[in-house]
């Protein structure tokens, strides 16, 4: 590379970390819309209500103030491989199916105890697809709730920086 090219390109990228916190200032989870994704409208609305489904809203927490129904398109998007993604989208289709032909009403629409039953019956399922939609769909909310910032620092004490020093310490004798 020229030195030039390497001056330039040094130039706009300090540029551009310059220009970024200006930018970035007071956004939230809600404003940032994810990328790209392989899950159409319908189907990112039926994950979220899934995942609202396993960690309901109390007290401004649960999966959807938290930010886990995003965590999961972009985790399913970008981490697993077509075939899972393509049974999540298909046990989708076929719990959203089944509340319609219940209740009349789509997945999304019924009341919190009518959509526990309907992911019930795919935990109790003897069908391996549907039984492992349901283990991995709730492994993966209960883990993206887990981590986020309110949890880990509220409900684990996590501290950025663990094992601080503090050195005026009374020692009993």
């Amino acid at each position: 590379m020229k030195r030039r090219e390497a001056l330039k390109t040094l130039g706009f990228a300090t540029l551009g970390l310059v220009a970024l916190p200006s930018c970035a200032r007071d956004w939230t989870s809600q404003e940032i819309v994810p990328g790209s994704t392989s899950f159409s409208a319908k189907e990112q609305r039926l994950l979220s209500s899934v995942a609202d489904t396993i960690l309901p809203e109390k007290d401004s927490l649960g999966a959807i103030p938290q930010g886990v129904d995003k965590f999961l398109i972009r985790l399913f998007d970008e981490c697993y491989e077509e075939p899972v993604r393509d049974n999540i989208k298909s046990q989708l289709a076929k719990l959203d199916e089944k509340a319609g032909e219940s209740s009349g009403k789509s997945f999304t629409d019924c009341e919190q105890e009518k959509r526990e039953e309907f992911l019930l019956t795919f935990n109790n399922s003897e069908h391996a697809p549907e039984k492992e939609f349901f283990d991995l769909v709730k492994a993966e909310t209960i883990r993206g709730f887990q981590t986020t910032q309110v949890v880990m620092q509220d409900f684990y004490g996590y501290s950025v920086m663990p094992g601080f020093y503090n050195g005026n310490v009374d020692v009993e004798a």
